[in-house]
């Protein structure tokens, strides 16, 4: 503020005491005033009044109201111009938090989608697992009935051998043949009380001359006669051409009478036994036996799951 202009302002000092001066003095006419004694010594200061300046009271407020107001408008516009790329940072961090609020709202969605389809896949995963411990029940009592069929097939079978590497020939007679093999071992065979029946039977075996050679089936009444000419047979080690059938050097076979089962069975035994490096393998009352050496022990192998004996 101005000199001139605080002089206008009214003292805060208390001049109750102080005499009135009349009202015909001019104030105007002191332009110098010595505020010490001794004014020859001191600088006079020059005050000219606010109404000699042409300003009063209204005039002054205009002022500041106007100087205010363009330090505001200035300000205003300062802050204007460094909001501006404030605001568009905003527009763009709105514009991303959309597009994040836009991506968790898919994903949500899909989470959700998701999530229904893992219940269904857990729902259906339950059903399975009870439908596979169903099955699981079931193939074991197949299992049970196919080897318990499987057995007593077998043991209908307890009295055969079966003969393989015969040639045959059209209207053969399988008795005689029969006798014709038992007249090469000390066993007497009486086909009336010692055979039950005689038949060839249907085979997909092939025999070294590339001709399927139908295996013959001799059932014994009793079952040690069939285990002693089956033991003496195998010994003799008979060819064809011993039987008669002239430049035939096959050899003749004579085993136990299998089931299908058991003898497939028989065939993997085999492969493994031989993988194995193992000695024996042979068939005692259709039974599978196997043996490493001789000293070793014997193992009865009698389906599949037995043949992780064999180590």
């Amino acid at each position: 503020m101005c000199p001139e202009c605080s002089l206008l302002i009214p003292r805060q000092t208390n001049n109750d005491n102080t005499p009135i001066r009349s009202s015909g003095v001019n104030t105007k006419s002191n332009e110098n005033i010595n505020f010490k004694r001794g004014g020859s010594s001191l600088s006079t200061i020059q005050v000219d009044t606010c109404e000699e300046a042409g300003i009063n009271n209204n005039n002054l407020l205009e002022l500041i109201r106007s100087v205010v107001t363009s330090e505001i408008s200035s300000l205003k516009d300062e802050f204007k111009s460094a909001f501006v790329p404030l605001k568009e940072e905003l527009i763009s961090i709105r514009q991303d938090f959309n597009s994040i609020k836009e991506s968790l709202d898919f994903f949500s969605s899909k989470y959700d989608s998701l999530n229904s389809r893992i219940e269904k896949c857990e729902k259906e995963l339950h059903q399975y697992s009870e439908k596979v411990s169903e099955f699981e029940e079931i193939k074991s009592t197949m299992q049970s009935i196919l080897t318990e069929n499987n057995n007593r097939e077998q043991w209908a079978r307890r009295s055969n051998i079966e003969i393989y590497g015969i040639p045959e020939q059209k209207n053969e007679n399988l008795y005689s043949i029969l006798q014709n093999v038992a007249s090469k071992t000390s066993i007497k065979i009486d086909p009336g009380t010692d055979i039950d029946f005689i038949t060839r039977v249907a085979t997909k075996n092939k025999n070294k001359d590339g001709k399927k050679c139908k295996p013959i089936i001799v059932k014994f009444l009793c079952r040690w006669k069939k285990d002693e000419f089956l033991a003496q047979a195998r010994k003799l080690k008979i060819r064809c051409n011993d039987l008669g059938f002239s430049n035939n050097y096959n050899n003749i076979y004579f085993n136990e009478h299998l089931t299908s089962t058991n003898k497939t069975l028989l065939l993997s035994v085999k492969k493994i036994a031989k993988e194995k490096n193992y000695k024996y393998v042979w068939i005692k009352n259709c039974s599978i036996m196997i043996r490493r050496s001789d000293n070793s022990a014997v193992l009865n192998i009698s389906n599949m799951k037995d043949l992780n004996k064999i180590v």
